[in-house]
């Protein structure tokens, strides 16, 4: 008998909430196969052995394996798909699994060397049986081995169909000359950062960002933990609408510029907005997970990353939780094949110098963000502090990090009235 007939009054195990969770939604099943095997789900073995022959030949479906299956098993898969309910859980369970092969595997090893040290057996051999299972046992956390054969026919490919079309080099383009021209695009997998003192015009400036790569048809996503989805409608309208955004959010416009709600409302519906406050690193994570595989997705923003809890370990110091943030956010990036831009504060000390401009060491948590970020951009404008200044409505991008770019500034033209980014003429 392959399972027990009281599934029904017993918690669900790891194993079994995550074939729960593939039964129930086979479109996760793609997204976190990969390095998963029979061994990994115990008693399951066989049923997962089944879900790898029916996606093979036609694509994961609860009726196809349920076709699959004896009718005394019908029982069991009707349990397993009930207990499903969240894909936050998945990547815990799948941890979950691999850590107990590993243990499993560990413990028969151990046991192995106790047999043969009892029955006799000699040391030398003892030592090179040991080490022989003992290379072959990767940790919980290992990838799938690389393949430099494949990795490298996998480059050359790149190259020569770079060479066909060099527009692959390029990331996400805004259409704001400066910016790509010294960006050339927002890259997949990289982690920028947005640097700047409160009301310098961070918000507006990735507003714009996501306006632009939206119209242009890229999926955009933003989990803003400052500002609520209200407040960023508001920002993101008057900028469409090239209206007065204090007159706009306090219902003091014409009657006539009201109507022109209708026809921009659609482009607001294409961005997905989170504004749960006080969510973890994780959680961003997995709602990325969920909207790659649902809806697609390019470009995400967070705002901003001293928000984004992080639970405490031992030794902490200021920095290291945010840290870890950065680095969870980093690979984020890296799995979900995106682009994500963090906002960050600046400390109040830029205040105190006749040169206010940021530097990466004024970041809030400078050390943890330099070291994850791919991109660093801090922002400044000059009439913050001076009024009468020379250069009134500009903003300046000072581009202070690019891992595989150029350093420098860029300068734009900032509407604070209708929260509108453009090039400066």
């Amino acid at each position: 008998m392959k399972t027990s007939t009281n599934a029904e009054v017993r918690q669900a195990t790891a194993n079994e909430e995550l074939l729960g969770a593939f039964l129930k939604d086979p479109s996760l099943f793609p997204n976190y196969k990969a390095g998963l095997t029979p061994d990994h789900f115990g008693e399951y073995d066989w049923l997962y052995k089944i879900m790898l022959e029916t996606d093979a030949e036609e694509g994961l479906s609860f009726k196809g394996v349920v076709q699959r299956c004896e009718a005394t098993e019908l029982k069991t898969l009707h349990f397993l798909r009930s207990s499903y309910f969240s894909e936050t859980r998945i990547p815990g369970l799948i941890r979950t699994l691999k850590k107990s092969l590993l243990q499993q595997r560990l413990l028969g090893l151990s046991r192995q060397v106790v047999d043969d040290a009892v029955g006799g057996k000699d040391p030398d051999e003892m030592l090179r049986d040991i080490q022989k299972t003992a290379f072959n046992l990767t940790t919980s956390e290992s990838k799938d081995t690389s393949d430099p054969d494949r990795d490298v026919e996998d480059w050359v490919q790149h190259v020569f169909e770079l060479a066909n079309d060099p527009s692959i080099a390029f990331g996400q383009m805004t259409g704001l000359t400066p910016i790509d021209s010294m960006t050339t695009g927002w890259h997949r997998t990289d982690f920028s950062v947005i640097g700047a003192r409160t009301s310098m015009g961070k918000t507006a400036f990735v507003v714009e960002m996501l306006l632009r790569l939206s119209q242009k048809g890229y999926k955009c996503a933003m989990f803003s933990l400052e500002m609520s989805k209200k407040q960023l409608y508001f920002r993101m309208m008057s900028n469409l609408m090239e209206v007065n955004f204090e007159q706009f959010r306090t219902g003091r416009l014409a009657p006539n510029h009201y109507e022109r709600v209708n026809k921009y409302k659609d482009e607001l519906k294409r961005l997905y907005i989170d504004d749960t406050r006080a969510v973890s690193a994780d959680y961003i994570t997995d709602e990325m997970r969920r909207l790659k595989r649902t809806r697609g997705l390019d470009f995400v923003v967070v705002d901003y990353l001293q928000d984004v809890k992080e639970q405490g370990e031992v030794n902490d110091n200021g920095g290291s939780a945010l840290a870890r943030v950065c680095r969870k956010l980093r690979a984020a990036a890296q799995e979900n094949d995106c682009h994500i831009m963090g906002l960050s504060q600046v400390v109040r000390g830029v205040e105190d110098r006749k040169d206010k401009r940021p530097g990466n060491a004024d970041l809030s948590g400078s050390t943890g963000i330099e070291t994850s970020a791919d991109v660093i951009a801090l922002l400044y404008r000059d009439d913050y502090y001076d009024p009468n200044t020379d250069k009134p409505n500009v903003l300046e991008v000072n581009f202070t990090k690019q891992r595989n770019g150029k350093t420098g500034k860029v300068e734009l033209h900032y509407d604070r009235t209708t929260q509108r980014i453009t090039e400066r003429y």
